[in-house]
């Protein structure tokens, strides 16, 4: 229960405090007065967004302040923020500050937004436009009747096992990719392997290659220059060694007579000796010269297959053998990914198991609670005008293979499970039921959406002890409004209501009123100011809005 909110130069508001009691109680002015401005504040303190726009002018610093009573809550909810409460109660304050930064304090201390909202999201709720809103998207009716099943934890928990089977899935695909493209690299490992392999690369043997396919390329040049060079040493007339044998003649005969010359004698000799085997060597070296056009383009393959793999390789004989040794030690250390990913594919499947359990139980719990949901629904709307309203809750699922079954069929699984439900609504006795958010007027809307919340009320005792209905009766008057005041009166009687409405109504209702007005009193500058009407205010302020004259 909300006992007090203290705003101060938040908006138009300079210094305003109110306290509040159990029961119902109206907020009610002039359009334009300021209502709004408080709803935003009390919804500061539940955890809605800060806006430094907030800040009222000329000043540096809004705050608001809260005080909640939790003493009616469940002993889980008060063991599970033990830390923040003092004797069943906490006060929350907010600070804006003009250079955009925002403290959040609980019982004086620092907290988060998140945990703000944590804390109050079961205490209070504000259902306005934007209530109204979220009702008229479809995307958001299995919200409506997990709320009101009291399915907040068990969405979380689907929520949780999707995204663990997701993650592990995800994850199975990824490891499934890796092994395809391991594969992948480890065939064309393979492949490199074998091509080397089968090249017998030797370091040397290409410069050996060219120095032979050197001499192949010029062996009719060796071959022709040999036979000359035998031809100039030892040929027929005056060759080399004729030449030398005579001089050998001529130096043994003087040698004989003096005797100094004969060291010139054993040199003769020996060239003599030397030019011979010279021309013995350069006869067999031109007999052994190849002349063989099939080895010669032999050696240009073989080239040509080095030089193939030395642009593959690395550029060397010398770096493609260590290439080799890299692939061998590469194939050598490849992952044993199967088994990876058999205990990935186990784990997944686990994963999904506990999913399907979890969600096939929640589907269960979702149509039982839909039909309760729909007969009270009904029921509710009866008694705000509506007689003959149809009301049902669609389950809607859609066909995916490799999902989850379901009455036969395997459908898409979600984060919030298996289906998605939307709400057929006719207000009107004998017309068939067609989706609310495009049939319903502006205030059925209103009515539906109260409906519900009265509904979640009978249901759940867990339910938020503070609702704030901010002008919820838009569109409506007369009767109708009457019977609106009464539900949100029967509401009351088991929660603190708050409602914001231009109603006479819904206001006469109250058990406590309170009146935003706009005054210039204070230096003439506009300012927000909210009292607490006495029985004399009371019949006033409902005067003014059915436009009544005063006495």
């Amino acid at each position: 229960m909300l006992n007090r909110l203290k705003i101060s130069n938040f908006a138009l508001v300079e210094d305003v405090e109110l306290t509040l009691g159990k029961g119902m109680t109206v907020l009610t002015g002039e359009t334009g007065a300021g209502k709004s401005v408080i709803v935003t504040a009390l919804g500061l303190v539940l955890g809605d967004r800060a806006d430094r726009e907030h800040i009222r002018h000329g000043t540096t610093l809004a705050t608001v302040e809260a005080t909640f009573t939790v003493d009616r809550m469940a002993r889980t909810y008060r063991d599970r923020f033990e830390e923040f409460l003092s004797n069943n109660e906490f006060t929350v304050t907010r600070e804006l500050r003009k250079d955009g930064s925002s403290k959040v304090r609980l019982n004086g201390m620092t907290t988060t937004v998140a945990k703000l909202r944590e804390l109050t999201s079961p205490l209070a709720e504000i259902l306005g436009q934007h209530a109204n809103q979220l009702l008229l998207d479809e995307s958001n009716h299995l919200l409506f009747l997990d709320r009101f099943a009291a399915l907040d934890s068990d969405r979380e928990e689907i929520a949780e096992l999707y995204t663990a089977w997701e993650k592990a899935h995800n994850h199975l695909k990824k490891i499934k990719a890796r092994r395809d493209q391991l594969a992948k690299e480890r065939e064309l490992l393979l492949f490199q392997q074998n091509e080397i392999d089968q090249a017998q690369i030797r370091v040397g043997e290409e410069e050996e290659l060219v120095a032979e396919r050197r001499i192949l390329d010029s062996s009719r040049t060796l071959i022709e220059s040999s036979a000359l060079l035998q031809e100039i040493l030892d040929g027929e007339g005056h060759s080399v060694l004729d030449n030398l044998r005579a001089a050998r003649k001529e130096i043994d005969k003087i040698a004989a007579i003096d005797p100094a010359l004969q060291p010139q004698v054993e040199q003769v000799a020996d060239l003599d000796f030397r030019l011979e085997d010279l021309r013995a060597y350069f006869e067999q070296y031109g007999s052994s010269i190849p002349d063989d056009p099939k080895r010669l383009e032999e050696i240009n393959l073989r080239l040509d297959d080095i030089y193939n793999l030395k642009q593959k390789y690395g550029g060397s004989e010398d770096s493609i053998l260590r290439m080799l040794e890299d692939i061998q030690q590469k194939l050598v250390d490849r992952p044993d990914i199967d088994i990876q990913i058999s205990t990935l594919e186990r784990d997944t499947r686990e994963r999904r198991e506990h999913y399907a359990v979890k969600a096939l139980t929640l589907s269960e719990v979702r149509k039982k609670a839909a039909k309760y949901l729909q007969k009270l629904t009904v029921k509710e709307l009866k008694d705000l005008a509506i007689d003959k309203a149809g009301f049902e809750c669609d389950f809607v699922y859609e066909d995916r293979s490799g999902g989850v079954e379901i009455d036969g069929r395997t459908v898409k699984p979600h984060p919030h499970g298996l289906e998605n439900v939307y709400f057929r609504f006719s207000a009107n006795p004998g017309e068939p039921l067609k989706s609310l958010v495009r049939t319903a007027s502006g205030g059925e809307i209103s009515r539906v959406l109260l409906a519900l919340k009265a509904a979640e009320k009978k249901n759940n005792n867990l339910a938020q002890s503070l609702l704030v209905f901010d002008e919820v009766d838009a569109g409506i008057g007369g009767q109708t409004g009457i019977e609106v005041g009464k539900k949100i009166k029967k509401l009351a009687e088991s929660a603190q209501v708050l409602v914001i409405t231009h109603l006479h109504q819904i206001a006469r209702l109250a058990d406590q009123h309170l009146l935003a007005t706009k005054t210039t009193a204070r230096g003439k500058r506009i300012t927000i100011d909210v009292a607490q009407l006495d029985a004399a205010g009371v019949q006033d302020e409902l005067n003014r809005m059915v436009a009544l004259p005063e006495d």
